[in-house]
C-alpha cells in the first residue's frame, strides 16, 4: 500500500474488455502464486466468502434425495496426521467437501494400500493416518483445511471398495452427495490418485502481459518474444479438455455440484452460479447456453425455464457428451450418469429409463452411432439395458436431426408398465424394461451400403431412404421390421407431397412378440406396412 488514501483491488473484473474503454483494464496477478504461498488459499477463501454473501449458489437444495453422506473423512483432529471415518447422524449439520478426481492407471495392490476395505473400515472409524494416503488425497486435505472446513468426501475413503452391496447403495446415493456438498474440489490436473493437483506447470518464469487488443497471456521474464507465450485464463484448454473432464463419472459430479475449484495444471479456477472466475483475477463470460445450464447451482432449474425445445436440446448434448467420455468399468455406463438423469425426470416429471426420458421420448429413441463404426453391446447381465437405450452399448452417440414443430409422434410407442419398487433400484431393473408398439415391415424396396449408412431403394434404384445399423447388417430387409417412431410432410424434388417416417429397424428374438433393435433411420411412408400390434422391443 503506497500514501495517497486507500486503494481498492477489483478481485473479479470482465473478461470482455475494449481497448478504447481506458478506464476498465484489467486488474491481474503480475505472477501466479506459488503452489504453498498463503495468499493463494486466501483467495479460495476471498471466492467462497464472496459467493457465500453475494449468490444464491449455497441454498440448500432440496432436490438432493440425501442430506448427508453414509460417512465422510473427519479432518478436525488436533493431530493434523490424524484422520477418521464418521458417519454422519440424522440431525447433523454439517459443511463437508466433495473430491472430483481420475483414479487413473494404479495397479490394484495400491489401491488396496489406501482404499476403505471390509478389512481396515472398523480400524479407520477409530483413527488412521495422512501419510496411508496419495498426494491427490493429501493435496484434497490440505485445501479443505485451509478453508476452514472439517469433513471431506472421497469416494474410494467413504465408500467401502470391492464390497458390491455398499457400492450400489452408494452409487444411487451420488446425486445427492455432491450436490449438497458445500464445495467440490477437482483435481484437474491429476492423472491420478498419486500425481497431486497442488503443484502446476506455469511458474515465476513467465510474466503475464497484456497486448493493446486487451488479450492476455505469459511470455518467458527472460525474452521479449510474444510468439514464446503460454495461453492464460482459457478454461477451455485447462479445464475442458484436461484428462479429469474426459471421464463419465465427473460429468454429473460437475453438474451437480453448487461451485467447484478446479486446480489445472496452469491456474485455479472457481465455477459457481454466477460463471467462472480465474486465479488472475478475471471473470470469464460463456455465451454458449448448455454451459450456462451447467453452473445452475440448484440444476436444472434454469433449464426448464427455459422450455422445452431447449430441454430436449439439452438432454441430447448431455447424451451425445456423456456417451463419448470413458470409463475403467464399461458396465458403469448405466451408473456413472443415474444420479443426474434422476434428477432431470424428476424436474420434468416423467419417468426414465437408462437415458430415455419418457416425456420426450421418441426424440431420444433417435440415435446412433456419431463414429460409423458397428456398437459392441456392453457386457451387462442379461435383461438390464434394453437394446433401444444408447446405453447398452459402448462408444459414442449422436441424434438425428429432426426439425421441431412439425413432426407427429406415434402415440402407440410408450413405455410398457413397470413395478414401482423396482424402477426405484437401478440394478434391479432386470427383464422388465421394454417398449410396447407396433411393428411393421418394409416392402418393394432393397438396400445398398453408402459408406457408413444403408440407402433404402425402390424398384428403379432411387433412394427412398437411409438406416444406420447398430450392429451390422442382414443385408435384407425382408428379414428385418420397423417401428415408426414420428412422421413428418415434405416436398420431393418434382414437388409432390410425401410423408417421412422415422424409424427403428428391429429383428425378433426367439420369443414371440418380442424384437430387438438393431438400427435406425428414416423411409418413405409406402415402403413400410403396419403387420402386428402392441408388441414388445426389448
Amino acid at each position: 500500500m503506497g500514501s495517497g488514501g486507500p486503494h481498492i483491488l477489483r478481485l473479479c473484473s470482465d473478461a470482455e474488455y475494449s481497448p478504447d474503454s481506458h478506464n476498465d483494464i484489467q486488474i491481474s496477478l503480475p505472477v501466479l502464486l506459488e503452489a504453498e504461498d498463503p495468499a493463494r488459499f486466501a483467495l479460495l477463501r476471498t471466492w467462497l466468502r464472496w459467493c457465500d454473501e453475494s449468490h444464491n449458489c449455497n441454498k440448500h437444495n432440496a432436490k438432493s434425495k440425501a442430506a448427508l453422506p453414509t460417512r465422510l473423512l473427519y479432518l478436525g483432529d488436533l493431530d493434523p496426521d490424524v484422520l477418521r471415518l464418521y458417519s454422519p447422524k440424522e440431525d447433523d449439520n454439517i459443511k463437508y467437501f466433495a473430491l472430483s478426481h481420475c483414479w487413473g492407471k494404479i495397479t490394484e495392490n495400491n489401491k488396496r494400500q489406501f482404499c476403505t476395505t471390509d478389512d481396515n473400515i472398523n480400524s479407520r472409524l477409530k483413527g488412521f493416518s495422512l501419510s496411508e494416503l496419495p498426494k491427490t488425497f493429501r493435496d484434497a486435505i490440505r485445501v479443505t483445511r485451509e478453508l476452514g472446513i472439517h469433513y471431506l468426501w472421497i469416494d474410494s475413503l467413504c465408500i467401502i471398495q470391492w464390497n458390491q452391496k455398499d457400492w450400489e447403495y452408494e452409487a444411487e446415493r451420488m446425486e445427492g452427495v455432491f450436490a449438497s456438498a458445500y464445495c467440490t474440489i477437482a483435481a484437474t490436473s491429476a492423472l491420478d490418485s498419486n500425481a497431486g493437483f497442488l503443484k502446476r506447470n506455469v511458474n515465476n518464469e513467465y510474466v503475464l502481459v497484456q497486448d493493446a487488443l486487451g488479450r492476455r497471456f505469459y511470455i518467458c521474464a527472460d525474452t521479449d518474444d510474444s510468439n514464446n507465450h503460454v495461453d492464460i485464463d482459457d478454461f477451455d484448454d485447462h479445464v475442458e479438455k484436461a484428462p479429469l473432464n474426459t471421464r463419465a463419472w465427473v460429468m454429473q459430479e460437475r453438474i451437480l455440484s453448487r461451485r467447484t475449484i478446479h486446480f489445472s495444471d496452469k491456474q485455479m479456477y472457481w465455477e459457481c452460479g454466477e460463471g467462472v472466475y480465474c486465479e488472475t483475477l478475471t471473470r470469464l463470460k460463456s455465451s454458449f447456453r448448455k454451459i450456462y445450464f451447467m453452473l445452475d447451482p440448484n440444476f436444472p432449474d434454469r433449464l426448464l425455464e427455459s422450455g422445452d425445445q431447449r430441454t430436449i436440446e439439452f438432454i441430447q448434448f448431455l447424451s451425445e457428451a456423456y456417451s463419448k467420455r470413458d470409463l475403467t468399468q464399461e458396465t458403469d455406463r448405466c451408473v456413472a450418469i443415474s444420479g443426474l438423469e434422476a434428477r432431470i425426470a424428476s424436474a420434468i416429471g416423467c419417468r426414465s429409463r437408462y437415458g430415455i426420458f419418457e416425456q420426450h421420448l421418441h426424440r431420444n429413441l433417435l440415435w446412433q452411432r456419431s463414429d460409423g463404426e458397428k456398437a459392441k453391446r456392453i457386457g451387462y447381465e442379461t435383461g438390464i439395458v434394453p437394446s433401444w437405450s444408447w446405453m447398452a452399448y459402448d462408444g459414442g452417440i449422436q441424434f438425428m436431426e429432426i426439425p421441431f414443430g412439425d413432426v407427429y409422434w406415434n402415440k402407440q410407442l410408450r413405455f410398457n408398465k413397470e413395478h414401482k419398487q423396482v424402477f426405484s433400484n437401478i440394478f434391479k431393473r432386470k427383464g422388465i424394461y421394454a417398449l410396447v408398439t407396433d411393428v411393421g415391415v418394409f416392402q418393394n424396396c432393397s438396400l445398398e451400403q453408402r459408406d457408413i449408412s444403408y440407402a433404402v431403394l425402390d424398384s428403379s434404384k432411387a433412394e427412398r431412404g437411409r438406416i444406420w445399423y447398430d450392429i451390422e447388417s442382414s443385408g435384407n430387409l425382408h428379414t428385418e421390421w420397423c417401428v415408426v417412431v414420428g412422421r413428418n410432410s415434405h416436398k420431393d424434388e418434382h414437388g409432390l407431397r410425401n410423408e417421412k417416417y422415422y424409424i427403428l429397424v428391429v429383428r425378433l428374438t426367439s420369443l414371440d412378440g418380442e424384437y430387438t433393435r438393431v438400427g435406425v433411420g428414416w423411409v418413405q411412408s409406402g415402403y413400410v406396412i403396419r403387420q402386428r400390434l402392441n408388441v414388445r422391443v426389448v
